[in-house]
């Protein structure tokens, strides 16, 4: 399993090291382009007399007017970039398994002295690793593109006029909504429901790969009427208990603090049943779908 996951990894880490640094060079381009380039606007009216906005950069002929498109492009570039990386993550998790396993390397790797799980694992382990990195790597071009001084001194300045009691009562709201109890229950859910995701993924794809002709066309099929089932059940599983779990009380008008707290407390309660259910419907869905994927790779798999 570790020799897989390294084997993995080291084919994967060759696709998204170009993708990042992609990323953070665009992120670095619009950075400057937003930050270090002297903008102006202008406010009009048009014909009919709507507003509107004119953003140039300051200077006149037509040096500025290049120089003010040419820097727009860099930050449509790094927004379409942020949105493709996720886009280029899904299409790789795609790609490596497909290719991988039910491809032409099928051959090998189905030869190796790991059981059908273990391959299942290491692929799914790897996407999930990638795809919390690729988040982190989106988040962190906002802040290289967004982050400046004169903007978080203008956030300080504004949190800095809530009073502290007023600071007091969102912290204790935020306990009440989100107890120390919800925490790990978020945190597994969170996995179960990423890593269910992938086996339903590549259970799909397997059931598709049983077909001789259109076999993409029969994944993208399958994967469509795997997910109807899973949010059929799940909502039906939820119907059915969220009647049984402690709600909010209706009779509260929050007109008072000792409301709004006792509000908050009893919506903690509620979230933290709803997410203890969502994890147990994830979990059995995961296990559902990793079952389904090792039976199929094992038995109904066809190379030729």
């Amino acid at each position: 399993m570790n020799k897989l996951l390294k084997y993995e990894f080291r084919a994967t880490l060759r696709l998204y090291l170009p993708l990042y640094l992609v990323m953070l060079g665009f992120a670095v381009l619009g950075r400057f382009s937003l930050w270090g380039v002297p903008w102006q606007v202008t406010v009009g009216e048009d014909l009919v007399g709507w507003t509107n906005l004119s953003v140039s950069v300051t200077g006149e002929g037509i040096g500025s007017e290049i120089l003010a498109f040419l820097l727009s492009m860099v930050l449509v570039g790094n927004v379409l970039v942020l949105l493709g990386a996720l886009v280029v993550h899904f299409v790789i998790t795609l790609q490596r398994f497909w290719k991988n396993l039910m491809g032409d390397e099928g051959y090998l790797m189905f030869t190796l002295p790991v059981s059908t799980g273990e391959l299942l694992w290491s692929k799914a382990l790897c996407a999930f690793f990638w795809g919390i990195a690729t988040s982190l790597m989106v988040l962190l071009s906002v802040l290289i593109l967004a982050w400046h001084p004169l903007l978080v001194q203008g956030v300080k300045q504004e949190l800095s006029t809530i009073p502290p009691e007023d600071w007091q009562l969102i912290l204790r709201m935020l306990q009440n909504v989100l107890p120390p109890v919800a925490w790990p229950i978020l945190a597994v859910e969170f996995v179960a429901n990423n890593i269910g995701s992938l086996f339903l993924l590549y259970s799909a794809m397997a059931i598709g790969h049983t077909v001789k002709n259109h076999k993409v066309l029969a994944s993208v099929g399958a994967y469509a009427v795997l997910t109807m089932i899973v949010g059929t059940v799940a909502s039906t599983i939820i119907s059915l208990v969220l009647p049984l779990m402690a709600g909010v009380p209706q009779d509260i008008q929050l007109n008072s603090l000792s409301e709004l707290i006792l509000f908050s407390y009893q919506m903690g309660r509620f979230m933290t049943g709803v997410w203890a259910v969502a994890l147990v419907i994830d979990l059995l869905c995961a296990v559902g779908a990793f079952f389904l994927a090792r039976y199929l790779l094992t038995t109904q798999l066809n190379l030729e």
